[in-house]
């Protein structure tokens, strides 16, 4: 059984999203930040962070290399494209741009904006974060002029990891959404797969 410490809006989403994409059971343990760890949590996730998974013998963290450990598992799959399809470098890309391109360098940004002093909210640092992450939603838009997904013209793991990005950024009120970024936010956060993860 697949074990999810999750809370949502986590990168856990991610990890929950994908396991109902792809029709794995699972369950989930909710990790409330700030009271006591749930058993076991804090032997997979020494820095306390999630998602945090365990599938039989194996722990993990990090929400991509938990989707494609699970991809690997319970493949092949639609949600992956393959090496031999045309959009198999722009899905790698994207797939990891979720992360590193997005979310990554908002880390400090939300950070600073909910745990700062209120005299130290401000700064030269967090101003940087905010138009760089506008400069990556920029790279978003333009991947998606002429499409409805991310990759291989159908909805993949890239857009669970795009998506959550995008996602957040709204959440926190990082970046203003473009129609077309809104439109592809929309489109993918009505699957029952997001429905389900981020209740």
């Amino acid at each position: 059984m697949l074990t999810i410490f999750h809370t949502p809006p986590t990168r856990s989403v991610r990890v929950v999203w994908l396991a109902e994409e792809l029709g794995i059971p699972y369950e989930t343990i909710p990790v409330s930040f700030g009271g006591p760890a749930p058993e076991g949590f804090k032997a997979i996730s020494p820095l306390g962070q999630l998602p945090a998974i365990r599938y039989g013998d194996v722990a993990m963290v990090e929400s991509l290399a938990i989707m494609q450990f699970l991809m690997a598992r319970h493949g092949p799959t639609p949600l992956t494209v393959g090496a031999d399809e045309a959009d198999f470098p722009a899905y790698l890309q994207f797939l990891e741009f979720g992360e590193a391109g997005l979310c990554a360098m908002g880390n400090a940004l939300v950070a600073t904006k909910f745990r700062a002093p209120p005299e130290a909210q401000q700064s030269w640092t967090a101003d940087y974060i905010v138009s760089q992450l506008r400069k990556r939603m920029g790279v978003v838009e333009q991947r998606l002029e002429g499409r409805d997904y991310i990759a291989a013209d159908r909805f993949t793991a890239a857009d669970i990891s795009v998506g959550y990005g995008v996602g957040v950024a709204q959440y926190f009120g990082i970046a203003e959404m473009t129609p077309r970024i809104e439109a592809y936010h929309k489109r993918i956060t009505s699957r029952p797969g997001y429905v389900k993860a981020a209740a």
